[in-house]
């Protein structure tokens, strides 16, 4: 097995110098892949939450299809941008929230769509609380449909120096349950732009009656 990398998840300041001056080539409109899960599983007008919208791309891209839209974001820059990139014909709210350490006053949604968030969260214990997040702002029985960077081993998860942290699908059943019952998994490229990698893309079904929380992380 690699060597675990020393990780450690971009505080929200220094995801809004990425916003400002990076060029955040993952800020994209649903690829293929993605867009058939939406189609297949939450057609539109469902209402969707975007976990981690970054620039809006993707809840632009929901909104021009039927979707009843909120982005949300941790980086208050991000929301700065999204709001100005979007036409005011649109109906898309955005906010910024930090799903993980905020009561949910977003309140809850039949369906979250988490593309690239939770493999910037490297840590177990995090990844955990990452996912009790998702339950909270799901409503029961709802959807949670995930696109995040995968291993094709457990071995193989700390075997890319850079990048996001890569789960295996082992590692990452065991993490969901039991808040979630994964109901599809399917592996594409994370995206359109050169340096995409391979990722899991998800659809998870909330349960009703979810397991009992974490121990808050030391």
């Amino acid at each position: 097995m690699g060597k675990p990398r020393d990780m450690k998840p971009m505080t929200a300041q220094e995801w809004n110098l990425t916003y400002q001056f990076g060029d955040p080539v993952w800020d994209e409109p649903p690829t293929a892949p993605l867009a058939r899960l939406l189609a297949r599983h939450a057609p539109p007008p469902a209402e969707v939450i975007d976990v981690g919208c970054g620039l809006g791309a993707a809840s632009r891209w929901l909104a021009e299809h039927g979707y009843q839209v909120t982005g949300c974001d941790f980086s208050s820059r991000a929301i700065e941008l999204a709001r100005a990139r979007t036409p005011a014909a649109l109906p898309v709210r955005f906010t910024m929230a930090d799903v993980m350490h905020v009561p949910p006053r977003l309140g809850r949604f039949p369906v979250v769509l988490e593309r690239g968030v939770l493999h910037a969260v490297p840590h177990t214990p995090d990844r955990r609380h990452f996912v009790e997040a998702m339950a909270r702002v799901c409503l029961p029985g709802g959807l949670w449909i995930h696109v995040g960077a995968s291993a094709a081993t457990v071995e193989a998860e700390h075997s890319v120096a850079r990048g996001p942290s890569r789960m295996a699908e082992q590692t990452f059943l065991a993490l969901v349950d039991p808040q979630f019952t994964v109901l599809e998994i399917d592996y594409a490229p994370f995206g359109s732009h050169a340096a995409t990698w391979q990722a899991r893309h998800a659809v998870l079904r909330r349960r009703s009656c979810p397991g009992p929380p974490s121990p808050p992380p030391s």
